[in-house]
């Protein structure tokens, strides 16, 4: 009897020490196993181990960290950003998660969560959003217009003919955008343009009584357009979904008359050859809404352009399904409306990484660009041919988190016009298509 009671001792007392221990050699190996992982940067199997570990109870600041970084590395960053923030919430002092942290959100274009969180930030992390952003474009257009006016002007007899043609450009554009303590940034941009052009006036003279034409004269000459514009656009993060960026852009036009005219009659018909100057102007905004795959924006803009007044309205999706800018699109339909005409445009891009630090995107847009504005009036069409469709691609390449080129192509769709008056009717604009093509290159520059 007092054998069997000495053999039930030793049991319960071996069963206590065996149970607890088991649990601590668990415990060690998910440590020194998620460790040596870590250490081995075996990422995906770190991963399937970490969230293991964590589903288990072994749930602590270091093993967040390993997953939050292994995931981070995998460009996981809706997965790491999750690990992250809870490896602060062990532990807030340490510098290490806040970094990787912001990287994740910033690389996953969850930007107002990224500015946000430096209010949160040891200054010991060396993070730091007050240095400028500074970029700059240029680039030259060209044109088939001439060629297409050749082979599609009004052979008919007729008494005035008047067209403008388009041969080409160029385009150069510096700007900044300033972040003011963590919600509030400014942006600010000027840009020359100039574009070369050419028009030709044709006047003859009818005589209906024999049905013979008279050449008056012929007229022709190169002139350019010359524009400066200038951008602002001051922007507010509300919370970590929304944002609101108001914007003006104002563009002065300078151009003159090439054609003169010792001919009174002549002289009243192809104008003054003083030199005009008007401005062009667009104003307005847009709200932001974003979350953990993408951003959804509107945004309502009054265009003054060539004295004629328009009010367009814009809405953008831009969608990141995998929670990084590996794959990305943008789709932005507006409607533009004024001068008893209402019209639509849809643009639709997709993009994403094609090799280590490269970028493509391609696009198209379909619908007419003449009179309307772009990127939060960014952009402003104020050439009078109507843009019937535009298409084009674009190389980035980023070099580091502060560095990064871009090439553009784009090539448009237009409508070219030429007044005419016939011998005998009613006078016409006779339509007919050209193409116009450009390449800017671009740079952009975050100063650290």
């Amino acid at each position: 009897m007092k054998k069997s009671w000495a053999l039930y001792i030793q049991l319960m007392l071996l069963f206590l020490l065996v149970a607890p221990t088991g649990t601590v050699r668990a415990e060690l190996n998910y440590e020194t196993l998620t460790l040596r992982l870590y250490n081995a940067q075996k990422w995906d199997s770190l991963i399937i181990i970490g969230e293991e570990a964590i589903n288990k109870g072994f749930d602590y600041y270091f093993m967040r960290v390993r997953v939050g970084t292994a995931a981070f590395e995998k460009q996981q960053y809706n997965r790491a950003i999750r690990h992250l923030e809870k490896a602060i919430q062990f532990n807030s002092h340490e510098p290490y998660p806040y970094r990787m942290l912001y990287k994740a959100l910033q690389y996953s274009n969850r930007k107002n969560e990224a500015r946000l969180l430096l209010r949160k930030i040891p200054s010991e992390s060396g993070i730091s959003d007050q240095r400028p952003l500074l970029y700059m474009e240029m680039g030259p257009a060209f044109s088939n217009h001439a060629m297409a006016y050749d082979k599609n002007k009004e052979t008919d007899p007729g008494t005035y003919s008047e067209v403008y043609l388009n041969r080409n450009s160029q385009y150069f554009l510096a700007g900044i955008a300033q972040p003011i303590g963590r919600r509030y940034q400014i942006q600010a941009a000027v840009a020359r343009l100039n574009f070369n052009k050419r028009r030709i006036v044709n006047i003859n003279y009818y005589d209906p009584n024999t049905g013979t034409l008279y050449p008056i004269d012929s007229l022709s000459g190169n002139y350019n357009v010359s524009e400066w514009e200038f951008y602002l656009s001051p922007s507010v993060i509300l919370n970590k979904h929304f944002s609101i960026s108001p914007a003006f852009r104002l563009i002065n036009v300078t151009l003159t008359n090439p054609l003169t005219s010792e001919d009174s009659i002549v002289s009243r018909l192809i104008g003054s050859s003083e030199k005009m100057d008007y401005n062009d102007y667009a104003g307005g905004g847009e709200v932001s809404y974003q979350n953990a795959y993408g951003s959804l924006s509107a945004g309502v803009w009054r265009i003054h352009v060539d004295k004629m007044d328009f009010t367009q309205i814009s809405g953008t999706l831009f969608l990141t399904p995998f929670g990084n800018l590996n794959l990305y699109s943008s789709s932005t339909l507006s409607q533009k409306t004024g001068q008893s005409e209402s019209n639509y445009t849809f643009n639709q891009m997709i993009g994403g990484r094609v090799y280590r630090k490269l970028w493509a995107e391609v696009f198209y847009t379909w619908g007419d660009l003449s009179k309307s504005t772009e990127q939060n009036a960014q952009v402003i069409y104020n050439a009078f041919d109507v843009t019937t469709s535009r298409t084009g691609s674009m190389l980035i390449l980023n070099i580091s988190d502060y560095l990064k080129f871009s090439l553009r192509y784009q090539l448009y769709f237009r409508e070219g016009t030429e007044l005419f008056y016939p011998a005998q009717g009613s006078p016409s604009i006779f339509t007919y298509n050209y193409i116009n093509q450009s390449i800017t290159g671009g740079i952009t520059w975050k100063l650290h």
